[in-house]
């Protein structure tokens, strides 16, 4: 607690110096990152980088992301770990991250490129994981291509593509790893690769999309093409 203690000290004692000193008008990057180097920025918690670290804007993007993974992994290591969330995200709202109402939620990647995509009510936010931003969303509603009636199931594949299954639309839609929308798949029926009211969605480890088909009472596991 005490190498804690020290290391918020001194970082606000920096971001005293960088603001007396002109701020960005004069003090150039590799000034700011001389003195923010010599601290040991490791050691604080999450709550110390989201309310002091992040709001100076002394520290950048790339280095931010960093900390708040390696915060995060402390977080849930146990041994002395302060036990609160490691990120939130999103809020009330029908604006860029927002939610009306959270559905199910899907995971993909590792490290700084970690996502999480959560279900809203006619579209899916994607997060990324160690910094809360809200990089993408998809969909909204209707009937076209990318558009949703009722979204439920998330899944994404190896490659960090993002399949959603929509229950009342009866067929499951797929987003490349950037929120543009390549394909649908599926119509309302009981034949191979229909479904009545789609639900959950994963993935095998060979790549192989399962997808409970709740109207049609089983479970069908399909090509990523959404063929058998």
């Amino acid at each position: 607690l005490g190498g804690r203690k020290v290391v918020r000290e001194g970082f606000k004692f920096a971001e005293r110096w960088f603001l007396a000193n002109g701020g960005w008008g004069s003090v150039s990057r590799e000034s700011v990152g001389s003195v923010t180097g010599e601290l040991d920025l490791e050691k604080l918690s999450l709550k110390d980088l989201k309310e002091t670290v992040a709001p100076s804007g002394i520290v950048d993007d790339r280095r931010m992301v960093e900390l708040f993974c390696g915060a995060a992994r402390a977080s849930s290591s146990g041994g002395g770990a302060q036990y609160e969330a490691s990120v939130s995200f999103g809020s009330e709202g029908t604006g860029p991250g927002q939610f009306q109402s959270v559905g199910r939620v899907a995971v993909h990647g590792e490290g700084s490129d970690q996502r999480v995509a959560a279900v809203d009510e006619f579209r899916v936010n994607v997060f990324n994981v160690c910094s809360g931003e809200c990089v993408w969303s998809v969909g909204s509603k209707g009937n076209g291509p990318g558009q949703f009636a009722r979204p439920l199931g998330v899944a994404f594949n190896v490659q960090g593509e993002l399949y959603v299954s929509d229950w009342e639309h009866d067929r499951i839609s797929v987003f490349d790893a950037s929120g543009s929308y390549v394909r649908s798949f599926g119509e309302k029926g009981g034949g191979e690769g229909q479904f009545v009211g789609p639900l959950g969605l994963a993935f095998t480890a060979g790549g192989e999309l399962v997808v409970a088909d709740s109207g049609n009472h089983r479970v069908q596991v399909l090509r990523e093409d959404g063929t058998f």
